[in-house]
């Protein structure tokens, strides 16, 4: 992997050139690291600009101005991304939550990888749960709880036209109850009373908001006079049984700016200092 002032000495060219072939569409970014100022650093496969004659590129960009550039839609999100979650580490240095405000950001996408990497999530979520568990103990003044009152988990047997039905569509009988295809004649048993309800932490600090969101089987075991919280349905919806708490895969352009070594070692370091 090459740097921007790597490329640029080998090929006798300015930093600023580089960025230009970038911008452009001409030069892909591989990977991304935060370097010891915090800002962002670029990383080039060197088979890749191996493959490119640099100097006509470049001769092409100075001779025609108006050039039409090539895709560079990636780029571009990446460093949206970037100065956004740059930007909101620049707005809070001076703020007094400003550990606290860190620590919200650093969760936000902890939670997105353990949408993403089911095989990480147990660890993932434990992690989760102890960093809310200190967050809502240690500040209860800046996070506010609520009760999400959601449905039971059933069990569910099929009765002798559904099972046909799944045969003939060739679906599983798991596939065909997961789908909710089961008819009123099937026989439902609760085995879990409020299997999907959860407890909502909200941040509201001026401009800052977060929202966060755990299982009640988890959050009951440590949240003092759960009864005294507001409670309202949860949203109806499709249930999974793996997943079923609110949120979302982390992107490609998240994993390149915040990678998950970095989130874990920022929300480990807050619960051993409290600093993220």
């Amino acid at each position: 992997m090459l740097t921007v002032s790597q490329i640029a000495k080998r090929f006798n060219i300015s930093n600023r050139q580089v960025h230009i072939l970038v911008e452009n569409g001409y030069l892909n970014v591989s990977q991304l690291y935060r370097n010891n100022k915090q800002g962002i650093a670029y990383l080039f496969a060197e088979e890749e600009i191996a493959k490119l004659d640099i100097y006509s590129l470049l001769a092409e960009l100075q001779g025609n101005p108006g050039h039409r550039r090539r895709p560079a839609s990636p780029y571009k999100q990446l460093m949206g991304t970037v100065r956004r979650y740059d930007h909101f580490m620049d707005s809070i240095q001076c703020h007094p939550q400003r550990d606290f405000l860190q620590c919200c950001f650093y969760l936000f996408h902890l939670n997105h990888y353990a949408k993403t990497y089911p095989k990480d999530s147990t660890y993932l979520y434990r992690l989760k749960n102890q960093v809310l568990k200190k967050m809502y103990q240690d500040n209860p003044g800046l996070l506010s709880a609520a009760y999400l009152t959601g449905p039971d988990r059933y069990r569910v047997w099929l009765c002798d036209d559904c099972k046909e039905a799944a045969q003939m569509s060739g679906l599983s009988y798991a596939a065909y109850i997961k789908n909710e295809y089961f008819c009123p004649k099937c026989s439902l048993q609760a085995v879990d009373k409020e299997y999907y309800s959860l407890i909502e932490f909200r941040v509201r600090l001026g401009d800052f908001k977060f929202t966060f969101h755990l299982p009640l089987a988890l959050a009951e075991r440590w949240i003092e006079k759960l009864s005294d919280l507001p409670q309202w349905d949860r949203k109806t919806g499709n249930y999974s049984d793996r997943m079923y708490m609110y949120g979302r895969p982390v992107s490609p352009v998240e994993e390149k700016v915040f990678p998950i070594n970095m989130i874990i070692g920022k929300l480990e370091s807050y619960l051993k200092t409290e600093q993220c």
